[in-house]
């Protein structure tokens, strides 16, 4: 029996939709509780993060809406809390049911916050599409790449490190983490995304991902023949 196993964020959903939808959920509970606008906190949201704020856009929202800093804890609290609004790439569902009906294990092995990843595993129905889902925080503390959380999931699905491929987007947490724990890896590099060619293939969509872990498999029949 084989397996793959995915990542989550920008492989099987894009990640800004969830970045979008917490936006939205934190400028709501800013117009109620503020009384600013939750259009004009959103935009601020937005262009703090598309601009020159990356990672400090609810201190950029509190500072041009007056807002005490203070708040900022409630509005991360609100921003991890809230149900987001997500949709899988266009063929993440297609490839995934072609790879369970040839006969493949399907796992997840996603990072972060385990409490905000279960809502996207929910909202996104990947329950009915996955054989297994893996938290690696809560196997390891920063998840992926340690080894640990690749174990678990293998040993939830019932597969031997060498049976199994991981595909992700990120070089570090599943290309290299993957590779430690003895599990192929298929780098996903969408179009913009820099490569990693310490992968053992690699692909720009995931429509490519069943065809690239078959091709892994047969060049390893090959080469032991």
């Amino acid at each position: 029996m084989k397996a793959v196993i995915f990542h989550l964020d920008d492989t099987l959903y894009p990640y800004i939709q969830h970045l979008h939808s917490g936006f939205a959920a934190v400028a709501m509970y800013v117009e109620r509780n503020f009384r600013v606008s939750a259009k004009d906190a959103y935009a601020t949201l937005r262009f703090a993060h598309e601009a020159d704020a990356r990672g400090s856009e609810f201190q950029r929202l509190c500072d041009v809406h007056r807002l005490d800093r203070s708040v900022v804890p409630d509005l991360l609290l609100e921003y991890c809390a809230h149900r987001p609004q997500l949709w899988l790439t266009h063929d993440a569902a297609a490839v995934l049911t072609t790879l369970r009906r040839s006969g493949w294990r399907l796992g997840l092995l996603t990072n972060g916050d385990p409490s905000v990843q279960k809502k996207k595993v929910e909202v996104l129905g990947l329950a009915a599409l996955i054989d297994q889902v893996v938290y690696a925080s809560e196997h390891a503390p920063g998840g992926k790449p340690a080894r640990e959380p690749f174990i678990e999931v293998l040993r939830r699905l019932q597969v031997a490190p060498h049976d199994a491929v991981m595909v992700g987007d990120d070089a570090v947490n599943d290309v290299d983490g993957g590779r430690a724990a003895g599990l192929r890896t298929i780098f996903l590099a969408r179009t913009g995304r820099p490569h990693c060619d310490r992968a053992d293939a690699a692909v720009h969509a995931l429509s490519d991902v069943p065809g690239a872990a078959a091709a892994l498999f047969e060049r390893g029949m090959a080469n032991a023949a």
